[in-house]
């Protein structure tokens, strides 16, 4: 599972299964904020999803992404 989190000076995405957890660029803000709309909602702090579509969460083992 994995998780996007609204933190005060970043956005992050959290592999929960890994524990790996990284700030996201602004644009990748910008793509998740497509795919979960909700996500543009002010009150809104996380985001709980099985798959993100929209961004690479973490690179392969080759340190491709």
């Amino acid at each position: 599972m994995y998780f996007i989190r609204k933190y005060a000076d970043c956005w992050a995405v959290h592999d929960d299964d890994t524990g790996f957890s990284r700030p996201l660029e602004p644009e990748e803000v910008e793509k998740v904020q497509k795919e979960f709309e909700c996500l543009q909602e002010d009150n809104l702090r996380t985001v709980y999803a099985d798959h993100i579509y929209s961004i690479v969460v973490m690179p392969d083992n080759a340190g491709k992404k």
